[in-house]
Order: C-alpha cells, then structure tokens, then sequence
C-alpha cells in the first residue's frame, strides 16, 4: 500500500466577502485594484473631517457664549443675556454634533508596495471601514511568516 505523500495546497479564506471590496487570504479586490497581500509593505489608517464648517460653527458658538457671558458681565448680570448666549451656543454644539452623526467622516486605508503608496480602501460608513480594515489585518497577519 502506498502512502499518499501529497502535501494539500493552500486554501484561500475569505476574511472580507462585501460587494465593494473583497478581501482574502492572498489579495485585496476593490475599486481602487487588485492588490496581492505578500506585497505590501505597510498599511496606514487615514481619516479625515470632511466638513471644516462644523468645526467653525462651533469655533463660533464657543465665541457666542464668552461674547454673551461678557456682555452680560459688564452690563450688569442681564440673566436674559447670559441664557440667550447659553442657548445659542448649545445649539451651535448640538448642531454640529447632528452633522457629525449624519456625515461620518471619510476613511481610508492606505499601503505602500514596491516604495509606490496607493488607496487600498475608502468608506465614509464607519462600519463597514471597520469591518474591512479587520479583515486586512487578519489577512496580514495570516501571511506573517512564523517566529522561531
């Protein structure tokens, strides 16, 4: 009898199935290209705000309070001006804190292969960038060779 001494290749696993991005064992697939997980270098997490006038808003909603708490000051403790100046800039805050939740910000992940840096995957859905960004990290991690 014959001992089979045919090792079994490799099995590709698929840590990532989404329609826009697929990540496996071997490779990234997404809109931004086809990218081999043995060549890649490094990978970097990139996110950004996209929406710089919320921050002013609120840059000025905190200028709004000090105005109306100085005002308020000076012209003898008017109650009606340091609740109005409250108010408004409670509701500077609250409103960038809604835009905040209604446009996420844009996140990216970035890697550098072969000196050359490129997107690998963008989403301004958090969850979904989460999930993606875990399935690129177990796929590295998955091509690491052993330490002995």
């Amino acid at each position: 009898m014959a001992v089979n001494a045919e090792k079994p290749g490799p099995t590709r696993v698929v840590y990532y199935p989404g329609p826009r991005v697929v990540v496996t064992s071997d490779y990234i697939e997404s809109a931004e290209g086809y990218h081999r997980i043995s060549d890649l270098d490094d990978i970097d997490r990139v996110s950004t705000y996209a929406y710089p006038t919320s921050q002013m808003a609120l840059f000025t909603g905190i200028i709004e309070v000090l105005l109306g708490a100085g005002v308020a000051a000076v012209s003898g403790g008017s109650l009606a001006l340091v609740g109005s100046g409250l108010f408004a800039g409670a509701s500077m805050a609250a409103a960038v804190i809604h835009d905040g939740h209604r446009n996420p910000r844009w996140m990216a992940l970035r890697a550098i292969a072969n000196g050359r840096e490129f997107l690998l995957f963008q989403s301004r859905n958090q969850a979904e960038f989460e999930a993606v960004r875990r399935a690129v990290i177990r796929a590295v991690e998955a091509n690491r060779e052993p330490r002995l």
